[in-house]
């Protein structure tokens, strides 16, 4: 097929467009700061825009790029009104970018491909159901890694499923996301707490622990301590905004359900690990699936993410109970020992590292110390000072182990690197010689990591 238009007569909007609309694209699904600013700049390099003439700000609802051309600057705007998680539309938006620059693809045949991401980003690989499903099978596996048992596993998915149901059907009629968020917790608070009446359960509070966890945006958490390592702290500032408020809507809900029925305090269950079992390792590969299907991760993909669930989460309980280290300690171990494991195994993916191990280190985090510390602002009023005391020492708790997970997870980009991005550099500064021709600009043009890098 040939070449329709010339990318060399694209007027300079037309440019910006298409370097929004992969910005876009990727914001809008789940992508961090660093990897979304790459991506663009990697389209940008496509269209003959080079990173030192671009210049690019991100919000969690807002894209803005300024390009000089030499003779003026161009401003453009882009809201990001819809977000989710879709690693399968990261994935392919990433590779997309790519592989127009680096195969120099026809200008048409990229923009189909882009537009065609963009349709069936909403279009998920998984059925509804299987969702919903997967939804309360990793909610199931959250109660067994706190050390419930079958029965108690099979009503935390029971409660969780309804709570889920409640969610797709308020998504259906466009109520206000936090409202959705508050009226599914509710929802599966109070039918975990009407199982308690159910016979078999030996621990029949731990539904009502587990039953609202997957309502824990635990990628944008993960997003946004990664976007203030890497210095966009504007975006990391609001991704967090968000995230709070989604987990404020989300206590609300478990309050409202907690208020109307007679449930004593359930948030000093123990979750932390006591003795290593068998259960847990495949409870952690429950969890894995579970994510896999709502984070849309293709199907090749799921059952390294399931290994490296059982890894991480091992990692994590072994470090705990045999060696008494810190759960902050202990989640950065797991998910250390996970992303140097598959980033030494990378090539046999044939596709980023955080497409299998974010749905692993998923269920490293703290959502029930999270919540607590939510709970205790809501009813700070009737706390004396120790009880505030302990509130805030949960909350640091919590802080401290998302920190430790984000690090773990990015030690291998921190440690090799130099190593990779110096040979990525090599290769597309030759590729840029040879389409463009002058050395001395394209020696600093082809260094997108430390362009993406500039925060």
């Amino acid at each position: 097929m040939l070449e329709t238009i010339d990318r060399n007569n694209l007027t300079i909007r037309d440019k910006m467009k298409l370097i929004l609309d992969t910005g876009q694209l990727l914001m809008e699904n789940g992508s961090g700061s660093k990897r979304i600013v790459r991506d663009m700049l990697e389209t940008a390099a496509y269209l003959g825009i080079y990173w030192q003439d671009v210049q690019i700000h991100l919000t969690y609802s807002t894209i803005m790029i300024n390009v000089d051309d030499g003779k003026t600057t161009h401003t453009m705007f882009r809201k990001c009104y819809r977000h989710g998680i879709n690693m399968t539309a990261v994935l392919q938006a990433s590779r997309a970018s790519r592989n127009a620059l680096y195969q120099n693809a026809p200008y048409d045949r990229f923009v189909t491909h882009l537009h065609h991401i963009q349709e069936s980003s909403t279009r998920r690989i998984y059925p509804e159901w299987m969702v919903i499903l997967a939804i309360g099978l990793a909610s199931s596996a959250f109660c067994l890694i706190f050390g419930g048992h079958a029965v108690e596993a099979l009503y935390t998915m029971l409660a969780t499923m309804a709570g889920a149901l409640v969610r797709y059907l308020c998504s259906r009629v466009e109520f206000n996301v936090y409202v959705t968020i508050a009226a599914s917790a509710f929802a599966a608070t109070v039918t975990a707490y009407f199982t308690m009446y159910l016979p078999g359960a030996i621990s029949p509070f731990l539904p009502i622990v587990a039953c609202a966890l997957t309502l824990i945006p635990g990628v944008p958490l993960i997003n946004a301590v990664d976007d203030f390592l890497n210095n966009y702290l504007t975006s990391g500032m609001t991704r967090i905004t968000h995230t709070l408020l989604i987990m404020l809507a989300m206590t609300f809900g478990i309050a409202g359900a907690v208020g109307i029925t007679d449930v004593p305090s359930f948030t000093d269950v123990n979750i932390a690990p006591e003795s290593l079992y068998l259960t847990q390792a495949l409870a952690a590969a429950m969890a894995a699936l579970g994510f896999s299907i709502m984070f849309n991760v293709p199907k090749r993909y799921i059952p390294a993410a399931c290994l490296g669930a059982i890894i991480t989460v091992d990692v994590r309980d072994v470090s705990m109970v045999l060696f008494h280290t810190g759960m902050a300690s202990a989640s950065f171990f797991g998910a250390a020992v996970l992303s140097l494991l598959y980033f030494s195994i990378s090539k046999y993916f044939h596709a980023p590292v955080f497409v299998v191990t974010i749905p692993a280190i998923i269920p490293l985090i703290p959502g029930v110390l999270l919540y607590r510390f939510l709970f205790a602002i809501i009813d700070i009023s009737h706390m004396n000072l120790l009880e505030l005391m302990m509130a805030f020492r949960t909350g640091v708790e919590a802080i401290l182990i998302l920190l430790g997970i984000s690090l773990g997870a990015t030690l291998p980009d921190v440690l090799a690197h130099q190593y990779i991005e110096r040979s990525k550099r090599k290769k597309l500064q030759k590729l840029l010689m040879k389409r463009d021709g002058n050395r001395e600009i394209l020696k600093n043009a082809a260094d997108l990591d430390k362009a993406s890098g500039r925060g």
